[in-house]
């Protein structure tokens, strides 16, 4: 299994011989099938780096020139999306002479690395791989009912997938061993209700083309059915058994809504925030004084005015709130502030992805024991001008 590489922490490639004197990395990224030996155009970088002070050895970093290629888009889809990267290390002598047995760390850099646009924390140490297989951190997941739950695993470290309610399994899904691999198929993201690009009754109408009328009947009808009902997952995979619980809650009065984020694992992640929420403005502009005086009669219009605005712009805000978690949702809330790329479902007479920046900047973690509910609000941008500027 090729080495996962999260691109928003560093990744060091050492090379060290006794006779070493420099070191040229070829650094080939791509996407699509896996390929051992990459096309011409797959060399992104040639990078050449002598040693230090006689020390023996040259090291590489290479994760900020693999991001460069990889940019993690969501339009309501949810895709594989990463990389492959291949390092061709190359040692010299003195003489200029190849030495064909240089030592390399990490030592399977011959092998293809796969790359996800993640990140490990500081006392998880240098390189950090993290899960092979279920690619989240929150062993809970909480979903409103009738909505879709999404799962991302790395298809190549994980076996099966189990779905049971109250304790009896409603079905098993086993993941073959992928022959041709590509980036198209990596990452998985496996659904309760077995529609991949759908969450709810009304988002599979629409997605169908259909027209959706709500009415006192139709919403009615809307809440006694559900299309996700497992309450428990079991993901297999060669290091053991992941346990996740999904507990699902029954829709309130308020209007909820989804938030994609990309996750410390590099993937997408879902979270619902389904109580009160709240919308604002907030607009500005610059002025100048220009005189109205007519000087031909000696007046002026008192509707016409001397304070006159140009470029006027405004941005929208969204106030959302979590409803009652479990406390393992705090590490959920850390990685949705530390993302990069946050995008809110929006639904409507369609379906609307809106790019949004997590403008809430500090939070104190929450606990049972101290604040006896866990439950988060998170103001959020809007990330884009309200009037269309785009030229």
């Amino acid at each position: 299994m090729a080495t996962k590489i999260n691109v928003r922490s560093p990744f060091y490639i050492k090379v060290s011989d006794s006779d070493l004197q420099s070191a040229r990395l070829q650094l080939y990224i791509y996407e699509g099938t896996k390929d051992d030996t990459p096309d011409a155009e797959d060399l992104k970088y040639t990078i050449f780096k002598t040693e230090l002070e006689e020390s023996n050895y040259v090291v590489f970093e290479i994760s900020e020139l693999v991001r460069d290629y990889l940019d993690i888009e969501f339009d309501g889809q949810y895709d594989s999306q990463c990389v492959w990267v291949n390092p061709v290390i190359r040692a010299f002598d003195e003489d200029g002479d190849i030495i064909y047995s240089p030592t390399v760390t990490p030592s399977d850099y011959s092998d293809q690395f796969i790359a996800f646009d993640g990140y490990g924390y500081f006392e998880e140490g240098i390189n950090p791989e993290l899960s092979t297989s279920y690619l989240q951190s929150n062993n809970t997941i909480f979903r409103l009912d009738d909505q879709n739950v999404r799962i991302p695993i790395f298809v190549n470290g994980t076996n099966s997938v189990t779905f049971l309610y109250k304790g009896e399994v409603k079905r098993t899904l086993i993941i073959p061993d992928i022959l041709i691999r590509s980036t198209l198929n990596e990452i998985d993201y496996i659904t309760v209700s077995g529609s991949d690009n759908t969450d709810t009754y009304k988002q599979r109408v629409l997605a169908d083309g259909g027209t959706l009328e709500l009415t006192p009947c139709l919403n009615a009808f809307l809440d006694t059915i559900d299309i996700g009902l497992v309450d428990e997952l079991y993901i297999a995979s060669d290091s053991g058994t992941q346990i996740v619980k999904i507990v699902t809650e029954p829709c309130g009065k308020y209007e909820p809504y989804k938030v994609t984020f990309v996750n410390k694992f590099g993937v997408l992640q879902d979270i619902w925030f389904s109580l009160k929420s709240t919308e604002s403005i907030n607009a500005k502009s610059e002025t100048y004084k220009a005189s109205v005086l007519d000087f031909n009669n000696l007046t002026y219009s008192i509707s016409k005015p001397q304070m006159t605005q140009f470029h006027k712009s405004a941005k929208e805000s969204i106030t959302l709130n979590t409803n009652y978690l479990s406390e393992d949702y705090n590490e959920v809330i850390k990685q949705l502030m530390m993302s990069e790329q946050v995008w809110i479902t929006k639904l409507t007479d369609e379906e609307l992805v809106l790019p949004v920046i997590p403008k809430t900047e500090s939070l104190r973690y929450k606990t049972r024991v101290n604040d006896k509910l866990v439950q988060y609000t998170i103001e959020f941008d809007y990330a884009f001008d309200k009037i269309n500027n785009i030229r």
